[in-house]
């Protein structure tokens, strides 16, 4: 079987000797790499310094919130509610869609109508 990787070379040596030559004439000492490598840390550090002030500003809002109490909302204080106008919704979207004969299609686009509303009422 034939080894791929060292074809046309004579020894392993010779590839060995090629690789080495391959990696002193490596673009990565290019001044080039380097200017891009410095500008890509210099980006890193300022988005560190931006992370770093974010969660800053974040444990001050959360101190500030600490002691308010949102109310609950409709939905938190009725999930019953919203449960059974989903339902209502559900099955007069099915009738409708019965009515009008829209078949499986219709039949199957009840459910996402329903929430589609359900989520713009509440």
């Amino acid at each position: 079987m034939t080894n791929f990787r060292a074809k046309g070379f004579d020894s392993p040596l010779q590839l060995r000797e090629h690789l080495i030559e391959l990696e002193e004439e490596s673009p990565a000492e290019d001044p080039s790499t380097a200017r891009a490598d410095r500008s890509a840390e210099r980006d890193i550090a300022a988005l560190r310094k931006e992370v770093e002030y974010l969660r800053a500003r974040l444990s001050l809002i959360r101190k500030e919130a600490e002691g308010i109490d949102a109310p609950p909302s409709r939905g938190e204080r009725h999930p019953w509610m919203r449960i059974a106008k989903t339902v209502a919704m559900t099955y007069l979207l099915g009738r409708l869609v019965q009515r009008l004969r829209l078949g499986a299609p219709g039949a199957a686009a009840v459910p996402m109508i329903a929430s589609q509303i359900d989520r713009r009422i509440w």
